[in-house]
């Protein structure tokens, strides 16, 4: 609740055509990826969500059901944009997981790399000749 009410304060603050809810929602994430909030806090809740939601999509489909013959001439190019934008969606979000996915092997390269080289450094200290002491 926390975070959809600080959601709609900066929905108030910031005068973009974002919905606050997409703010708190951005609030929980960092939230949650910072340690903040546990994932065991909101585990509950939100099985509980993904368990009802189905519910919440019978009205729209009721809805469209009533206002079938009006929809009867555009179905078809009603059908062909759902499809489009399926894919998509779906093209769309197995790219930016690959982009994701690359920037982790890589972050996780480089890092292996930047700790190879400062323990290739520290160990050339550790083992050099003695120098001459100077008269």
């Amino acid at each position: 609740m926390t975070f959809v009410l600080a959601g709609e304060l900066i929905a108030f603050i910031i005068p973009l055509p974002i919905p606050s809810m997409i703010y708190g929602l951005l609030l929980l994430f960092g939230a949650l990826c910072t340690g903040i909030v546990k994932l065991k806090h909101i585990e509950g809740i939100s099985n509980w969500f993904l368990a009802v939601i189905p519910v919440l999509f019978v009205v729209p489909a009721v809805g469209i059901i009533n206002i079938m013959p009006a929809l009867a001439g555009i179905w078809p190019w009603m059908l062909a944009v759902i499809v489009l934008t399926y894919f998509a969606v779906m093209a769309s979000t197995g790219y930016l997981s690959d982009i994701m996915i690359w920037l982790k092997d890589r972050r996780g390269v480089l890092h292996t790399l930047e700790k190879a080289s400062t323990r290739k450094k520290l160990s050339g200290r550790k083992h050099c000749a003695p120098t001459k002491k100077r008269k």
